[in-house]
């Protein structure tokens, strides 16, 4: 059963699309419940999303979405998407993304990420701005400004600037700038400059340019191309 409680000033700017298993509903005002869940409406453009075993969040006319304590909870081609204490997680297309404390993280096509004490994986496609810390592996791919920091496990690839702090193993191709600093081993082939502190880090200088991948995701126009040009070690 759902139930709809309108408020009197109308925001059909900010419109949401909400789907609750596989139920769509347009929400620019008031509060949805389903299933024990609620999705409300606490600010023009901003929609708090709670306690949904599966919910997807589309739109919002470059609004906010704020998820928390939700099973698989998405957000697609909204302003800002923040998680909490969520399963599974899953942005494509924001402004900004912050997820904290969830099981796993899927981001693409977003221009500031952050995300920090993933139990599982973060995998991030196409960001802007990435900050990765404290979780158990990180998949980056398509980004131009990265750091990772205490990942278990770390692959990067086709990334500009990278910054890889603390890892246990990493795994870097077709970089930009590198950066490794107190990670246990670490594999780095193909990229620009390489700037080692501490560490087991084996480093491998490609001999040609190495085309871009079919699926490297674009941020503004054009993707963050990884010449080899020279290696450093500190």
């Amino acid at each position: 059963m759902v139930a709809v409680e309108p408020k009197s000033l109308p925001s059909a700017h900010h419109q949401f699309t909400v789907v609750i298993d596989g139920v769509e509903t347009a929400v620019h005002e008031g509060v949805l419940r389903r299933n024990g869940g609620t999705a409300a409406v606490v600010s023009p453009g901003v929609l708090e999303v709670s306690r949904f075993q599966h919910v997807v969040v589309r739109g919002g006319g470059g609004g906010d979405v704020r998820f928390s304590r939700c099973g698989y909870a998405a957000a697609e081609d909204c302003g800002a998407a923040s998680f909490h204490r969520c399963d599974d997680v899953r942005v494509d297309g924001a402004r900004g993304v912050a997820v904290r404390r969830c099981r796993s993280a899927d981001v693409e096509r977003a221009a500031a990420v952050a995300i920090r004490r993933c139990k599982g994986a973060a995998r991030v496609r196409g960001a802007g701005e990435l900050r990765v810390g404290r979780c158990r592996e990180a998949d980056v791919g398509g980004c131009a400004d990265v750091a990772v920091a205490r990942c278990r496990a770390a692959r990067a690839d086709w990334c500009g600037a990278l910054a890889l702090g603390r890892c246990g193993s990493a795994d870097v191709t077709r970089c930009g700038a590198v950066r490794v600093d107190r990670c246990r081993d670490a594999s780095v082939s193909g990229c620009g400059t390489v700037a080692v502190r501490r560490g087991k880090v084996s480093v491998v200088e490609a001999a040609h340019k190495v085309p871009p991948p079919d699926e490297c995701y674009q941020q503004a126009g054009e993707p963050v191309l990884a010449t080899p040009v020279e290696i450093v070690t500190k």
